[in-house]
């Protein structure tokens, strides 16, 4: 299994540009023909992700993610047919050569492909979710991008991976003419949650390492600056299985449905004692299951906390080199009309899965009225570190 590592690749020429349906460059939201590295310092939010989309930005994965016996090309195809009827796809990809070959495969698997623009800027991975632009908005309706640090998850070796991966955000604001707000704080979007009205959650095991010459209040103090919440919920750790990847994003974790539920994992009592590893994740999500009973939002009200359970039977299943892999229902994703769920069960698995996930679908229609749930086999990405949420960003109206 391999983590959110270096993926090295001979260096594109960083341009931006569409091939196809050029609207979303121009639909009247963006910041007026400003300077995209001039920021005003007007007042801004931070909108949820379960709010109203124009677009959901993805990067086509490299070469080296087809490798080994679990490929990201079909999930990365499944994802983007599911999201084609909602909402607007921005795609990165290498060059108008691989626009027009990915057009074709996909149309070849069954999707019109009218839906996506293609856009050429050179990425070595396909984490939008991290890598991606950080969307806010200001009091006049308008998108910024925060340019936050990346620092490769916290392993700061390898200097290519990083300054390729690290400008994506900026790149893609300043083609969009938007004004960018520059920010020292290394901080990946997976690590931080937003519930839109003033709160997000994150966990101090991934701010606090990837950050380690600032304290709690002063990583605070930025995400406040930055993304002009007034209530930053400090959760302690992640996933056990994910301290070897991301050290505890809490989107694998901890999801606000609306601005006052919470899905929060949990470890079902007939895996906590399978391994230590299933264990230390018990303890881990009861920790933080204490702290958000006692956590309030930016008003000072409680949250309606929904246990989402991991998936039954699956700790007992290592990877190739005998780790549990990160396979969590919250990291999926939610945009227009639709969730795309991560699903596991398959024939030869244990009924009592299938079985959980049937009942996680109830749940996930009643917290997502009015939205379509989407079952995604994404276990290959799972084996690469990630899942659907990961691959993908959002981008307000």
């Amino acid at each position: 299994m391999m983590g959110r590592s270096k993926i090295n690749r001979h260096c594109f020429s960083l341009v931006l540009t569409s091939l196809c349906l050029p609207a979303i460059l121009v639909t009247g939201i963006f910041s007026g023909g400003e300077p995209a590295d001039k920021w005003d310092n007007r007042p801004v939010s931070y909108p949820a992700e379960f709010e109203r989309q124009q677009a959901v930005w993805m990067q086509w994965p490299p070469d080296e993610y087809d490798r080994g016996d679990h490929p990201v090309y079909p999930v990365m195809i499944n994802v983007i047919k599911a999201l084609d009827s909602y909402v607007k796809i921005n795609l990165l990809c290498e060059s108008e050569e691989e626009a027009t070959e990915i057009k074709n495969l996909l149309r070849q698997k069954g999707c019109s492909a009218v839906n996506i623009s293609f856009h050429v800027l050179h990425h070595l991975s396909i984490w939008a979710r991290d890598v991606g632009p950080t969307f806010v908005k200001d009091d006049r309706g308008n998108l910024q991008v925060v340019n936050f640090g990346f620092n490769d998850y916290g392993k700061n070796n390898d200097r290519y991976y990083i300054d390729v991966e690290g400008r994506i955000d900026k790149l893609i604001g300043q083609r969009l003419g938007l004004s960018v707000i520059e920010s020292d704080l290394v901080s990946e979007g997976g690590g931080v949650e937003s519930n839109g009205s003033g709160t997000i959650m994150t966990t101090e095991s991934v701010a606090l390492s990837r950050n380690p010459g600032l304290t709690k209040d002063q990583i605070e103090s930025e995400y406040k600056r930055v993304l002009g919440v007034k209530k930053v919920i400090w959760l302690k750790q992640g996933l056990a299985e994910d301290d070897r990847i991301t050290g505890g994003h809490v989107d694998e974790i901890a999801r606000f449905a609306d601005s006052h539920t919470i899905l929060l994992a949990t470890v079902l009592p007939s895996d906590r004692p399978v391994n230590q590893t299933s264990q230390e994740s018990h303890r881990r999500l009861e920790e933080d299951y204490r702290i958000l009973l006692g956590a309030t939002d930016q008003d000072g009200k409680p949250f309606r906390i929904i246990r989402i359970p991991m998936p039954p039977a699956l700790y007992r299943e290592a990877d190739d080199a005998g780790h549990i892999p990160v396979r969590s229902y919250l990291n999926y994703a939610v945009t227009n009309g639709a969730v795309l769920l991560p699903v596991y069960w398959k024939p030869g698995r244990p009924l009592a899965l299938k079985s959980t996930e049937e009942d996680i679908g109830r749940v996930f229609r009643a917290v997502f009225p009015g939205r379509t749930i989407i079952g995604i086999d994404a276990e290959n990405v799972n084996l690469w570190g990630g899942g659907i949420h990961c691959m993908t960003r959002h981008m307000p109206m």
